[in-house]
Parts: C-alpha cells; structure tokens; sequence
C-alpha cells in the first residue's frame, strides 16, 4: 500500500492560505482560535480567512464554535483530519519546538541512526546522469537519522524520488520520500509515528515534505506501474 493523499488534495486544495490556516491549527491541535486571530497569523484578510475557514469546516477538517458575539475555530478529532494533518503540512506557520525537532513531546533524543539495510534492486545507478537535488538529499539524511533509531530493524531503505531525485525541481518542488518497511500492519500507525518529524521539515523548510510506506516485498515485486517509477527515480543519498 503506498499513500495516497487526493481526499486531502480535494480538501484542502491549492490555496496557500487555507493550508496555512490549517497548519497554524493543527500545530496545537487543543487550541481553539477566534476568526481575527487566524487572519492576523496567516497574514490575509478577514474575508478571505472567514471564507477558506468556511470551506475547512465543510471538508469536517475544523469546527466552528460560537461564544456570544465571538466565533472559534478548532481542528476536527475526525480520523479523516488525523490523516490530512500527518499528509499535507504548510510552509509560513510557526511550529511549537517539538516538531520543529521531529520529536514527539517526552520522547528521548534520538540515538545516532544506523543506515538502513541495502535491499535488491534499491540502489542507485552510479553510470545515470542525473544530478539529485541537493536540498532532497540533505532532508532525506535527516530523516534517516531520526527514523533509523525509531524504525531500527524494520526500516530496509529509505529514498529521495520525485522531482528532486531526477534533478529537474523547481525551488518551490515537495521533497518526496519513500520508506521501505519489512511489513506494514496499519498504515495510519506509520503516520502518526513519523508525522512530528515531517511536519517539523515541512514548516522549517517552507516546502511541503511527504512520504509513502511501502512494505519490502511489495517494493522488491514493483508490479504497480507507480512503484516502478519511484524505484526507477529513488535515490538513497
């Protein structure tokens, strides 16, 4: 199974605004915010944030709550909303120190990462042209090392496809990942475990960083047309 994000891409859409809006809160998903405080934070107008917000409540992502003449907003608890907060993170929204870290609340500081194992028919040819993107490569080895001692014997590989694998990106291009995982039991776990540390990437970076999970015998076998793009295009740094 590999993530496939259009419900979210249907939700939340292209707007910069309304994914700003749904970053800023996400980032505290127990705060709840008046309609002027968004629309200061985000830097837009009191109409078109009232209107986008208007939208979130309709796809289920927020919830609006009325407190005399003051109207609040909240993200949904909905699973639909878990999930489109882990896929689709927003540049231009300041993130609470933990997942600008990648690390959840409480939790240890990682030990040094060892690399992932190498799996057939994953390593890059060395005789290709291209010239991976420099930035691609850098993120890709800061997840390696905070995924490597969450994932330990689980992780078979991790890699750079996409634009920014093939070196023809656009400043503005998404840092595509793939993790390989021995096996893959539920797919919205592996999510929620590695959300803080894209999330942190993604507002750090001001670029939208994604991943796909694919279990090792499904990337070895290849057979989706899509699989065989990302092993033709996967880069592992």
């Amino acid at each position: 199974m590999i993530e496939n994000s259009v419900a979210a891409d249907l939700a939340v859409g292209k707007s910069s605004i309304r994914r700003r809006i749904l970053a800023l809160l996400m980032a505290g998903p127990d705060q709840r915010l008046h309609l002027r405080e968004i629309q200061r934070r985000v830097r837009t107008s009191p109409g078109t944030a009232s209107r986008e917000l208007a939208l979130l409540v309709a796809a289920g992502l927020v919830e609006r709550e009325a407190e005399g003449h003051q109207v609040y907003f909240r993200p949904t608890s909905s699973p639909f909303a878990t999930i489109v907060r882990t896929l689709l993170l927003v540049p231009g929204v300041q993130a609470p120190d933990h997942v600008a870290n990648g690390i959840a609340p409480g939790a240890a500081t990682p030990e040094p990462a060892r690399p992932p194992r190498t799996i057939r028919g994953s390593a890059p040819d060395r005789t290709n042209p291209r010239r991976p993107d420099a930035l691609g490569l850098r993120v890709l080895g800061r997840l390696v090392a905070v995924l490597g001692p969450l994932y330990a014997d689980r992780l078979a590989g991790m890699f750079l496809y996409g634009a920014r694998a093939r070196g023809d990106a656009q400043p503005d291009a998404d840092v595509e990942i793939v993790v390989v995982l021995n096996t893959i039991d539920r797919y919205g776990d592996e999510l929620e475990r590695t959300g803080a540390a894209f999330a942190g990437l993604s507002l750090e970076l001001g670029l939208v960083v994604s991943r796909v999970f694919v279990s090792e015998a499904t990337w070895q076998s290849g057979i989706d047309g899509r699989l065989r793009v990302m092993r033709s295009e996967a880069m592992s740094g």
